[in-house]
């Protein structure tokens, strides 16, 4: 398998990644009923290939703020413990599927600090 290298790696995770969210009942309220991210996927895959080139490639291009996006999300509708817990497993899961290396790593590792930052920022 190969690493993480290009921005259409980082969609094609996010596509299968999504798939795997939308169709698990402990989670997908967030993308269906409390969020309308389920009605405009391909700008979300956008998006989210924004930040993550950001992150792994040091590339610019990802101008919101997620904390805020996150915490606007989690007032409508709070993220317990289990959420942030299938939300890793099922990214991680995506992720290993296909890659392996050094960014593949470090998306990980990057997802568990922002899955970890969120769970304390909100819990407070």
């Amino acid at each position: 398998m190969k690493d993480i290298q290009t921005r259409e790696d980082i969609i094609l995770i996010m596509r299968k990644f999504y798939d795997k969210l939308l169709t698990d009942d402990s989670i997908s309220h967030f993308f269906t009923k409390t969020t309308d991210v389920s009605n405009h996927l391909e700008e979300h895959f956008e998006i989210l290939a924004d930040f993550w080139e950001q992150a792994l490639f040091f590339k610019g291009g990802y101008k919101n703020n997620m904390f805020q996006k996150h915490l606007d999300v989690h007032k409508k509708s709070p993220f317990q413990q289990e959420h942030y817990q299938t939300w890793l497993k099922h990214l991680h899961t995506t992720i290993d599927e296909s890659f392996e290396g050094e960014n593949t790593e470090q998306m990980k590792t990057q997802s568990l600090s922002i899955a970890t930052v969120l769970q304390i920022k909100f819990s407070q």
